[in-house]
C-alpha cells in the first residue's frame, strides 16, 4: 500500500507539472505553428488572445483541479497513517 501511494504521488506531481508547463507556455504553439497566428478571437489576435487565457484561467483551472485531487490523496494518506498507527499500538500492546 506504501509503494501505491508513493507510485501515485509520483503520478500526480507528474502530471500536474507537464499540465502546468502547456498552460503556462501555451505561446509556444503559434511559434511552432505558425499558420495558427491568423484569426481573431473576440476582436484580438488568436495568437495573443489565447496564451493570455489560457494563461490566467487555464492555470487558476488547473490549479483548482490540482487542490482536489491533492485533498483525496493527503485523505487517503491519513487513512494508511492512521491504520498503521492503529496496527503498531496493538502490536504494542
Amino acid at each position: 500500500m506504501k509503494e501505491k501511494l508513493y507510485r501515485k504521488e509520483i503520478w500526480l506531481t507528474i502530471i500536474f507539472s507537464i499540465l502546468f508547463l502547456l498552460m503556462g507556455h501555451s505561446a509556444s504553439i503559434f511559434v511552432l505553428f505558425p499558420s495558427l497566428q491568423t484569426g481573431t478571437l473576440w476582436g484580438f489576435p488568436t495568437q495573443y488572445i489565447v496564451p493570455i487565457l489560457l494563461g490566467w484561467f487555464g492555470l487558476t483551472i488547473v490549479s483548482l483541479i490540482m487542490t482536489i485531487v491533492c485533498n483525496r490523496f493527503d485523505d487517503e494518506m491519513d487513512e494508511f497513517a492512521a491504520g498503521h498507527e492503529t496496527r503498531k499500538v496493538t502490536m504494542d500492546e
